[in-house]
């Protein structure tokens, strides 16, 4: 197992997004702090920023020597039944998904972000970038309608992924409008071969979930890991430390499932970001090496 740096730290450090300007000096720091892969995330209203700067950004990961490991595509009315909307947001996906393909890797990822059928209530955030905890719903919102059309935007989006040699991830989050349950059922529905999950364990162990169950439940699915620390309470995303995730039993867990790929240090909200990270990075190298 390898261990990388997740967008959560730039996100703390300059804001929601990042410039493009601030993603160029968040792969230096990230680089400085120790880490050789780090993941990027690409908001579908700032296409015009990153195609500016996106020769620039090559140059940078190439002077660094390092290596995205995964791009999130922040395409927030994907799964809105307004027809407008969500094909604007595949055109997005499409422009992301080839600038995936360039950096050289083969994750690109999703998150169950809230469409305006699903209100989010501004303001309930835990931390920059998180889920909301409040929702409102439309009038005369439909849970079966609704789920046909997100099984068809995933799928489109696993079909565009996929002419592109990309997998294509979906990430477990507390407060999006999918469980892990829903996660797993979306993938199978959509019977695409080259989708699977990020498992991100602060939000499940916010979700009551028993971890190593879910390990076991979802088994190859899982193809990228998020590591940060609570108390169960709420999905924050402290250090290692903080809360009372048993992180060695996990990466026995995972271990024992064949994953043998990243682990993401994903804290957020806390001072010192960076510096935080680092420890982050030392303290699960060192559980990883005790295993």
């Amino acid at each position: 197992m390898k261990i990388a740096c997740g967008y959560t730290i730039p996100i703390t450090k300059y804001g929601l997004p990042p410039s493009s300007k601030d993603n160029l000096k968040a792969m230096q720091e990230m680089r400085e702090a120790g880490f050789q892969a780090a993941e990027m995330e690409l908001f579908a209203g700032k296409m015009d920023d990153y195609t500016r700067d996106f020769g620039q950004l090559k140059k940078t990961l190439a002077e660094l020597d390092l290596k995205i490991c995964c791009v999130m595509a922040v395409v927030e009315n994907m799964f809105t039944l307004d027809r407008e909307k969500k094909n604007k947001e595949i055109e997005s996906f499409k422009q992301i998904a080839d600038m995936t393909r360039e950096l050289g890797n083969p994750f690109l990822s999703l998150c169950a972000y809230l469409p305006p059928e699903i209100e989010p209530i501004k303001g309930t955030e835990l931390y920059t970038g998180g889920p909301p905890t409040q929702i409102k719903l439309a009038e005369n919102f439909s849970w079966p309608e609704f789920w046909k059309n997100v099984v068809e935007q995933f799928s489109k989006c696993a079909d565009i992924a996929k002419e592109r040699k990309l997998q294509l991830l979906i990430e477990t989050r507390a407060q999006d409008f999918m469980s892990a349950t829903d996660i797993t059922n979306l993938i199978h529905d959509s019977d695409r071969n080259n989708t699977g999950v990020i498992l991100d364990v602060a939000h499940l162990h916010a979700t009551k979930e028993f971890l190593e169950l879910i390990i076991a439940k979802m088994g190859n699915l899982i193809k990228h890991v998020h590591f940060a620390d609570n108390d169960g309470t709420q999905a924050y995303h402290y250090p290692p430390g903080r809360g009372n995730i048993n992180f060695e039993k996990i990466i026995k867990t995972l271990k024992k499932i064949g994953y043998d790929d990243y682990l993401v240090v994903d804290i957020a909200g806390v001072d010192n970001i960076l510096q935080e990270a680092a420890k982050a990075k030392n303290y699960f190298e060192s559980r990883i090496k005790r295993i």
